[in-house]
């Protein structure tokens, strides 16, 4: 009998270990991957394969803390209102897709599995970073990690909505590209005020105590915001997205289309140059960590 044809192993022969290959399908950097790990793991971000559950867990969670903390920044009416506006499109895709009666579980566990690799804290912790209990500089960079899950949030809620305006083009379905445009444009600006929300402490507060924890001894030196893996990807499907919306022939509703797209490029100007203020107010001198290591060792880094 054929073993190969049986599809079964004799007895005494042991399985080869798993094979791990990149999501990306290529040999990973040593450099990239250990920049990306010092990343996600200063800012909490737990990458695994959480079924909607646990997911949604972590949703509630992200929310419950940004919601109490909220009250207590220097955020205006209307950046306040793009971040409960951002925390709206996020609860609203988890609820559709548990709506969806093939994902519901029978019966949803008290505590969703969610299991962090060795030596991380589970994502559930909220306990206070960086310092005790009602100490200012401890609770900026709880702030400052919390407004980074935040964005990570919202950056996986745009992927999804990116996802379906893409679908929709290729489908011809104009009337809900323009729908999703406009979703799309009111998270952009929720990214932006997440970002205002994130770096809502006094400039010196930054410099004399946030940024250290993103330098050596504590982190590799070069540590950078484009190791964001969830922004990498929504900016590849957002060049997708307007080079699709490039091609819209001349018979559909184009006008409506052009304005629901001028719109969200507008949205994309105002994330850029607040992100910009965000960087003159906290390093006035403009050199990042990543700008600083790359001058001191005259060597391109692995993303540039």
């Amino acid at each position: 009998m054929s073993v190969e044809r049986e599809g079964v192993i004799p007895p005494g022969t042991t399985s080869p270990a798993p094979l791990n290959p990149a999501a990306d399908s290529r040999a990973p950097s040593l450099a990239a991957g250990a920049a990306t790990a010092d990343y996600e793991r200063y800012f909490r971000i737990v990458r695994g394969a959480p079924d909607l559950v646990s997911w949604t867990h972590d949703v509630v969670r992200l929310q419950t803390a940004v919601l109490a903390d909220l009250p207590a920044t220097g955020l205006d009416a209307p950046q306040r209102a793009d971040v409960l506006t951002g925390l709206l499109h996020a609860s609203h895709i988890t609820l559709t897709a548990l709506l969806r009666p093939r994902s519901l579980p029978d019966e949803p566990p008290e505590e969703p599995p969610h299991e962090p690799p060795d030596g991380a804290a589970p994502t559930g912790a909220d306990e206070p970073v960086g310092g005790p209990g009602g100490d200012d500089r401890g609770a900026a960079l709880r702030r400052w990690k919390l407004g980074h899950q935040l964005f990570h949030l919202l950056l996986t809620t745009m992927n999804s909505v990116l996802d379906d305006i893409l679908t929709e083009v290729r489908g011809a379905h104009w009337a809900s590209v323009c729908r999703d445009l406009e979703r799309l444009r009111a998270l952009y600006d929720a990214a932006t005020a997440a970002m205002a929300y994130a770096s809502d402490f006094p400039a010196s507060v930054y410099r004399d105590d946030i940024r250290p924890t993103m330098e050596p001894p504590f982190l590799a030196p070069g540590f950078s915001g484009v190791l964001n893996r969830e922004h990498q990807v929504m900016a590849e499907r957002m060049r997708a997205l307007l080079d699709a919306l490039g091609d819209v022939p001349r018979t559909v509703p184009v006008a409506a289309i052009r304005r629901a797209e001028a719109l969200l490029r507008a949205a994309q100007r105002r994330n850029r140059g607040a992100h910009a203020v965000i960087c003159e107010r906290c390093v006035p001198d403009g050199a990042s960590l990543l700008q600083q290591h790359r001058a001191r060792t005259g060597e391109r880094s692995w993303g540039s």
